[in-house]
């Protein structure tokens, strides 16, 4: 994936987490719109996209808007692959002599 691609994933994920606050607030379209979400962040990140689904759980559609889940996925799987710089963790290659 190259950096402008990630990047504009990064913004849709973070549009999906705008819409659930907003208009997820409202009971039953909330929970539709957690189930689409899950579906095109999984298609957008692959399984860790599935950890969207935790939202669905919350029936009262009230309290998961607060957890911006799929800008943490998007992040989340950003540091995986390198996004940010040297990944945290990860020991470079060694020096060539």
């Amino acid at each position: 994936m190259t950096r402008r691609g990630y990047f504009l994933r990064l913004a849709f994920s973070m549009l999906i987490d705008v819409l659930d606050f907003t208009l997820g607030r409202i009971p039953i379209f909330g929970t539709v719109t957690d189930g689409v979400g899950t579906a095109v962040l999984f298609l957008l990140w692959g399984k860790a996209g599935l950890a969207y689904a935790w939202e669905v759980v919350d029936i009262t559609d009230q309290l998961d808007g607060f957890i911006p889940t799929a800008t943490l996925i998007a992040l989340w799987v950003g540091w995986k692959q390198g996004m940010f710089g040297r990944r945290s963790g990860v020991p470079s290659a060694p020096a060539q002599e």
